[in-house]
């Protein structure tokens, strides 16, 4: 975590409350992150069928399966 140092501090001086916030807006900033990254792929599967690259990548496997 980049904030871990700050969570820490709050959490030893009793602020649990401060400290929450810290952790539940890092997550949050991570989930962001990992979601744009994920976006491209998902929309690749997603879309696939309508563009056909579903057959082809089904050809493909059946040639090396041979």
């Amino acid at each position: 975590m980049s904030r871990v140092s700050e969570l820490i501090d709050l959490i030893v001086q009793g602020k649990n409350a401060e400290a929450s916030e810290v952790l539940n807006s890092e997550l949050l900033a991570r989930s962001y992150s990992s979601i744009s990254e994920l976006k491209p792929e998902v929309a690749a599967n997603y879309f696939s069928p309508v563009v056909g690259e579903v057959e082809s990548t089904e050809t493909e496997q059946s040639e090396e399966d041979e």
